[in-house]
């Protein structure tokens, strides 16, 4: 099993509307992934922080996808090089201005 992770990175002046974030955006990825990605959970964490010091926001939402296979992390990585992911980077801009960060790893379970 794999996790593709979308972490928003703040900086100097970062705005999230989490709100629009989780009624807007996360129901067009799924429409648009839906036939593209097989996946088997997507959700969002929302003001991850630093444990021992919780006032150390890493970053306002993190957007994870759970795959099962390195095939749908490798469709994955065709959907976000292909024209499909446009209506999604034009949604962007109505609810951040952070930079995004993705990232894959490998999931084990014990």
């Amino acid at each position: 099993m794999y996790v593709i992770r979308g972490t928003y990175l703040p900086r100097e002046g970062t705005y999230f509307d989490r709100e629009y974030y989780a009624a807007n955006h996360l129901r067009l990825a799924r429409e648009l992934l839906r036939d593209r990605v097989s996946y088997s959970r997507m959700h969002a964490e929302f003001d991850t922080r630093v444990l021992m010091d919780g006032r150390e926001r890493r970053s306002p939402c993190v957007f994870v996808l759970r795959v099962e296979s390195e095939a749908d992390v490798e469709a994955f990585r065709n959907f976000r090089a292909g024209p499909h992911v446009f209506p999604l980077r034009e949604d962007a801009r109505k609810y951040t201005n952070c930079d995004l960060e993705w990232t894959v790893a490998e999931v084990v379970e014990g």
